[in-house]
């Protein structure tokens, strides 16, 4: 048995595949159809039960009792059988693989015995039947050798090779001697052949011939042999009509239209006697049709797409004619008397069927235009549009014809004419006329009616004329007339387009009825001057009788008046003509202008002028060059005329209105100008001789600026500007006249007056400056220059390199002096330090408008102003125990001119006076101006204040010094009495001094400033200096620019307390702040007292005595230099300090000294709130003693400068302290804690670190010596700094600036360590804070959230280095592990690259 396998299918089958030798009839058992699914079984099983319920279920309600009983048994019992026997399949099922298999293989073994017998049968029956006669063939040896031998096999049969194997070509030369032979045979053939003329269009090439009919067709045809009797041969046909609108490209006949054409026309060239005569008729024929049929589906395209009913399809006969109707009337909806209708028809000629389409018109096209007759009878180019249009386009210019003929029956002399391109009439309205001004009238091709254009004409008019020329194209002419007039209001119009003007039709007046203004003619025009509101220029229209295509212009000046107010009617004041020859006038005028050698013809050369076209747009056809004449005219001189009226009626005289120049510029001179108030009369005079001229001109293209020039000669002040050394000035004064006020009105005047008067008050303070200059002391002239005086304005420059500068001008808004300061030359950008008492220098000013005051003013607060500018004025945050608010260092507060209040952290108040010859005053300003026991509310004194000041006065100055040694402690008090006698005596002394100075001063004018240089020395009574008199330190010394209060008034002055009789300071002469000349360090050569200064006291005294200070010693001014000054405020390293000790803010010495005050102030109410502190009483003015339990401390100014604050620390006891660790707790309290920038809680934090256990103190002592010389330590890695406040960077426990050192049962302290880098780049640097355990004596990091943003690799190395360092030292009783851990943590500390706190 041959071996099987299970097929796809599940099937046994053979090995090697299925036995395919013949059909096999189906073994025994197999099944004759396939099987089914059993859920598919089951599924119809149901489905059927289902069934049959639904059934019963609607059935048996109508049957009886009984009948439903039995269909329901029979049911169930029929539904059970067959589930049972469902469920014998489903049990049988399980094993019917196995007996598939066998029923498989039982069949395959039937089958296998088949095929056995089947093939012995079939052996049987050949070797029976077949192979009894079978013979074998001779052996083909011929053919055997032959390929054998030769490799071919050449004894094929021919008849294989001549069906197989074609036979060989012929050459080039043959083909070419064949194609001229039949080339010579075609051409014999058309010559001998009947050939119509239509095919005249012919070519002979490569045996054959094509004919070709443009438009129509194109054939080639050949013959195929040289006999006379072979027919021709149609070898390819192609049809040459096309449909360019709407074929898209494609071919109009189809390929198989073309082959059966093609056959037809073989057809009849093989059967008929004149074969080419009948291809033609038979294919023209075709092609006429086919063109009717391509016009006849573009006429439908038409009308669907863009002519609508305006052409409308009347009859078409394929192969015939087509009729179409154009300009329909009915159509249009223009019902009026009898509709015409124009058709066009394209049709094929019956009688002569070889002529092309034809086109006929009806009604007949008139003879006008050979060409447009010609293209509207030609249908070559195959467009129905195309033809259209040409028909109408003639028609079109039968209608304009007959327009413009009716126009040259009115005017013989009319220059319409027609244009063909597009069917227009072009009319000329007025003569000379532009292209643009012209009446264009189209004919609209789709309709056949009249379109008027005109530009610029109203829609809604030329859709009347329209409708009007439409009905009746007589009409157009009444039209004409009132276009003419309306073309005439244009021209006007645009004439004064560029000119500031508003046209209108109608003027609305009150008294129209009444006046003149009503007689106008219809036609008028109302042009209104816009900046000339009141005055209105009219242009009359008027007909020509002679010439319907021009007009006569006529113009009228016409002054409106307002009755109520300005939204009130207007009434019509003067109306008057113009002259009638206003053209030469115009000619003279642009005549003026011309080159010389050019010709201009004359008015009267011209002749009769010739019928031209219009000219194209861009020429100058339309101006009114009278109107524009007489508007510009009225424009320029009228504004003159009203300024003019103005002047009269502000009775100021003048010239009148003046030509200049060529005769194109106006102008007013005036004779006089009002004097000003608040001037003087020698001033006015001066002024009124040095003016030698006043003009007012116009400027500017829209004629609204006015521009006023003065020329003045002999000017008081030579400056040093290029432009202002002519002995002549001119200075222009320009006006901007206001759109609501009319050009040359009022407003111009008073600002004109506003300036006149400007120019005299500055005037006058430069004529008593100009007079006082002679008297100028030396130093000031050097100090500053004129840079600029132009009348308006007084440039001056000062300072030592003239690069500062001060302008003064009269405000006429404020009539008050304006100052404006700035910088010039090389340090124009920077601030002028005397804008910080500008509003002072201003006020100043204004109260005595004297230069020289100003000058000295500024030349002797401008040193001390560029040494207060350095001061700190940005506020600065955690300067209190409020670390959130700021509060500014310095507030610089201006009280005068010359004296400046310095607020310091709003406590504290400095009051600097400055003084003439180089010096300043300065006090306490907490202590009243009025009186020396009250304090200025906000304010503290400033204890040691005098002292601190007393280290800058010059070393000239021992003399002063010892004064005010007396002022603070007087050795022998004066009583009252004799103060009262004294002072009598001195107030006789004064007032006779007064009345000696006082013509002087009055004769000095504005130099009154400086008092005459020989004026009366006072008398002494006595050399005793505490018994001279003096002057109060309000008075000053004669000399001095500034008008204070005499003493013997005993008026105020600041700091003076108010007694009976003079101040304490007043007790020497010249030793007052007051009298600076005596004080000077530098005697001014300047001051008649300069040789006489060693009179005041004797240049050897004894030393002062040490006593006891007054506390309002430092009311009284301290005299101090320029220079020391400038030491006193600008910021300076802090002195006695080496220079790794000092911090790096940088501050003045005054901002020191105050900030160390504060400090001690602070230090006072911190020792009351501290537990842990007491204070000890002291009887040194100025010095804090207090002690914890183990230490005594005093803090004090260092009495060397009064620049910073010093401790000294001394142990109760002998304990564990060391010399060297008390002097490192008073350095780090006097460079880290007292020291800048002055912040309370850095002492409170130091003050809680006093209070600490000694052991814990020490510890932290020791690290502030790592931080004061970290050189010590060389091998650590990182340098400490003990954070006394919270800084920014620290881990969030609180808000920067909060005290950073909490000391409870643990202590938590900041340090920030930076890491030593030799080379150059940016140390890396880290908060560190840590926790002490006071019971445990365990030093660690404490345990405080950082934010994400920074980095936590730092801060647990920090925290294992703590970790190790206490396992491996572990804390001994009463030991400090601080200072050891910090220690640790600084040798062995190692971030890793790239780690930023």
């Amino acid at each position: 048995m041959a071996p099987v396998q299970i097929g796809s299918d599940g099937q046994l089958v053979p090995l090697g595949g299925p036995v395919v030798s013949g059909p096999q009839p189906p073994p025994p058992g197999a099944p004759a159809t396939q099987g089914v699914r059993l859920s598919l079984l089951i599924e119809f099983l149901l489905q059927r039960t289902y069934h049959e319920i639904t059934l019963l279920a609607e059935l048996l309600p109508r049957k009886t009792d009984m009948e439903r009983k039995i269909e329901i048994v029979q049911f169930a019992s029929r539904t059970r059988q067959l589930f049972v026997r469902l469920l014998g399949l489903v049990k049988w099922a399980s094993n019917a693989g196995k007996v598939e298999k066998c029923a498989m293989i039982s069949s395959f073994l039937d089958q296998q015995t088949i095929l056995f017998v089947d093939t012995a049968d079939r052996l049987a029956s050949l070797a029976r039947d077949a192979l009894v006669h079978a013979r074998l063939p001779s052996f083909a040896i011929p053919f055997a050798i032959d390929v054998l031998t030769t490799g071919s096999y050449p004894r094929l049969p021919t008849c294989i090779r001549d069906k197989i194997i074609p036979p060989d070509p012929i050459t080039k030369v043959e083909k070419q001697t064949t194609l001229g032979q039949l080339n010579q045979i075609l051409r014999h053939r058309l010559v001998t052949t009947d050939l119509p003329p239509q095919l005249a269009n012919l070519t002979v090439a490569n045996g054959r011939v094509k004919f070709r009919v443009e438009g129509e067709f194109e054939a080639t045809l050949t013959v195929m042999g040289d006999d006379p009797d072979i027919p021709w041969r149609l070898l390819k046909l192609e049809i040459l009509v096309e449909d360019k609108e709407t074929g898209d490209g494609r071919t109009l006949v189809h390929s198989l239209q073309v082959n059966f054409i093609h056959e037809l026309v073989q057809a009849r060239l093989c059967a008929d006697d004149k074969p080419l005569q009948d291809m033609y008729n038979c294919l023209h024929s075709f092609c006429l049709s086919l063109q009717l049929e391509v016009l006849h589906s573009q006429t439908l395209m038409l009308i669907r797409e863009r002519w609508g009913d305006l052409v409308q399809e009347e009859r078409y006969v394929p192969a015939k004619y087509l009729t179409l109707t154009v300009w329909n009337q009915q159509v249009l909806g223009r019902k009026t008397g009898t509709a015409s209708v124009h058709k066009v028809t394209v049709k094929i000629d019956e009688l002569d069927g070889s002529k092309p389409l034809q086109i006929s018109h009806e009604p007949p096209l008139p003879a006008c235009d050979s060409k447009l007759m010609e293209r509207a009878m030609k249908i070559d180019h195959l467009s129905v549009e195309k033809l259209l249009i040409d028909s109408v386009h003639a028609r079109s210019n039968q209608k304009l014809q007959e327009l413009k003929a009716i126009l040259k029956t009115n005017n013989p002399s009319d220059n319409s004419f027609i244009e063909t391109a597009l069917p227009t009439l072009v009319i000329p309205i007025l003569e000379p006329c532009g292209r643009s001004e012209c009446l264009h009238i189209f004919v609209d091709l789709h309709s056949g009616m009249f379109q008027p254009m005109l530009y610029g004409l109203d829609q809604s008019m030329l859709d009347e004329i329209e409708k009007t020329v439409n009905d009746d194209m007589k009409r157009i002419l009444s039209w004409l007339q009132q276009l003419k007039f309306w073309l005439g209001e244009q021209r006007s119009r645009q004439s004064v387009k560029h000119l500031p003007t508003v046209c209108s039709d109608v003027l609305h007046l009150s008294n129209s009825a009444s006046h003149p203004v009503g007689t106008l003619s219809k036609h008028k025009l109302f042009i209104k001057l816009t900046r000339l509101p009141q005055y209105y220029i009219v242009v009359e229209m008027l007909e020509v009788p002679s010439s319907p295509t021009a007009l006569q212009y006529k113009y009228s000046f016409l002054s409106v008046s307002q009755l109520e107010g300005d939204d009130g009617p207007m009434c019509a004041q003067l109306l008057q003509h113009f002259k009638p020859n206003l053209e030469h006038l115009v000619q003279d005028t642009s005549g003026r202008g011309s080159r010389p050698g050019t010709k201009r013809k004359g008015s009267g050369d011209h002749g009769e002028p010739e019928p031209k076209k219009p000219k194209r747009s861009g020429e100058m056809c339309a101006f009114n060059k009278e109107l524009s004449h007489l508007v510009a005219m009225c424009d320029t001189n009228m504004p003159f005329i009203g300024l003019r009226t103005e002047l009269s009626n502000m009775e100021i005289a003048t010239q009148g209105v003046q030509v200049e120049g060529d005769g194109s510029s106006h102008a007013i001179r005036l004779l006089n100008i009002p004097p000003c108030k608040g001037v003087g009369e020698e001033t006015r005079r001066a002024l009124e001789r040095s003016l030698l001229d006043c003009t007012f001109r116009l400027q500017g293209r829209n004629n609204r600026t006015w521009v006023a020039e003065l020329m003045l000669a002999n000017c008081p002040l030579n400056s040093t500007h290029s432009k202002e050394q002519a002995s002549t000035r001119h200075v222009y004064l320009t006006y901007e006249n206001p759109l609501s006020e009319p050009v040359g009105g009022r407003k111009v005047v008073e600002m004109f007056l506003n300036d006149w008067n400007a120019i005299s008050q500055l005037y006058q303070c430069v004529l008593n400056f100009s007079r006082a200059l002679p008297e100028m002391p030396s130093y000031l002239s050097l100090f500053s220059e004129v840079r600029l005086y132009n009348y308006r304005k007084l440039v001056l420059c000062y300072g030592t390199t003239k690069g500062s500068s001060v302008t003064i001008q009269w405000n006429s808004n404020t009539q008050r002096f304006h100052l404006a300061l700035g910088t010039v030359g090389p340090n124009s950008g920077c601030s002028n330090c005397h804008n910080i008492i500008l509003h002072q220098l201003q006020e100043m000013f204004n109260k005595c408008p004297n230069v020289m005051q100003l000058l000295q003013v500024l030349s002797d607060t401008q040193a001390p102003l560029n040494a207060i500018n350095k001061l700190p004025t940005v506020p600065m945050l955690g300067l209190t125990q409020r670390t959130n608010t700021a509060y500014q260092c310095f507030s610089i507060l201006p009280q005068s001119p010359t004296h400046i209040r310095l607020a310091f952290r709003s406590m504290y108040c400095i009051d600097i006076y400055c003084r003439s010859r180089g010096v300043v005053a300065i006090r306490d300003g907490a202590y009243s101006l009025f009186d020396n026991t009250k304090i200025v509310e906000g304010f503290y004194p400033a204890p040691g204040l005098k002292t601190f000041l007393n280290m800058f006065v010059d070393s000239n100055q021992d003399a002063r010094r010892r004064s005010v040694n007396e002022d603070d402690n007087p050795p022998s008090p004066v009583g009252e009495n004799m103060m009262d006698s004294l002072m009598s005596h001195l107030q006789a002394q004064q007032q006779q001094q007064q009345l000696q100075q006082q013509p002087q001063a009055m004769r000095g004018g504005a130099g009154g400033v400086y008092q005459p240089l020989t004026s009366p020395q006072p008398n002494y009574v006595t050399p005793s200096p505490s018994m001279m008199p003096t002057q109060s330190p309000g008075a000053l010394d004669p000399s001095s620019p500034y008008a204070m209060v005499s003493p013997s008034h005993r008026g105020p002055w600041p700091g003076s307390p108010q007694v009976s009789g003079p101040s304490p300071g007043a007790r020497i002469h010249g030793m007052s702040p007051g009298n600076p000349s005596l004080h000077s360090p530098i005697p001014d050569p300047h001051s008649p007292r300069a040789g006489t200064s060693s009179q005041v006291m004797p240049t050897s005294m004894p030393p002062p005595r040490k006593l006891p200070q007054r506390p309002w010693a430092a009311s009284i001014p301290t005299i101090l230099t320029h220079n020391a000054l400038h030491v006193l405020l600008l910021p300076s390293p802090t002195p006695c300090l080496v220079p790794g000790l000092a911090g790096s803010y940088l501050c003045s010495p005054l901002e020191r000294f105050l900030g160390s005050v504060i400090m001690r102030r602070h230090l006072q109410r911190i020792i009351q709130q501290e537990a842990n502190l007491s204070i000890v009483n002291s009887n040194e003015p100025g010095v804090i003693m207090f002690k914890t339990d183990v230490l005594k401390c005093r803090v004090a100014l260092n009495p060397k400068n009064y620049q910073t604050l010093q401790l000294k620390v001394t142990p109760e006891n002998t304990g564990p302290w060391s010399q060297e660790e008390l002097q490192v707790l008073e350095k780090f309290f006097e460079t880290r804690v007292a020291g800048p920038p002055f912040k309370y809680n850095t002492l409170n934090a130091f003050t809680k670190l006093l209070g600490a256990p000694t052991n814990i103190l020490r510890d932290c002592v020791r690290i502030m010596k790592l931080e004061l010389f970290p050189d010590q330590a060389a091998q650590l890695k990182w340098n400490v700094q003990f954070c006394l406040t919270i800084p920014p960077s620290a881990p969030p426990i609180a808000p920067p600036g909060t005290i950073a050192v909490v000391l409870k049962s643990k202590m938590l302290f900041f340090l920030q360590l930076t890491q030593r880098i030799p080379v150059p780049q940016e140390p890396v640097s880290i908060i560190v804070p840590i926790v002490y355990d006071m019971a445990t004596g365990l030093t660690q990091q404490a345990d405080i959230p950082r934010q994400h943003s920074s980095s936590g690799a730092a801060a647990l190395m920090v925290s294992n280095i703590l970790k190790r360092f206490n396992e491996l030292h572990p804390a001994r009783q009463g030991e400090c592990t601080i200072f050891a851990s910090v220690h640790e943590l600084m040798a062995n500390l190692s971030l890793p690259p790239g780690t930023r706190q």
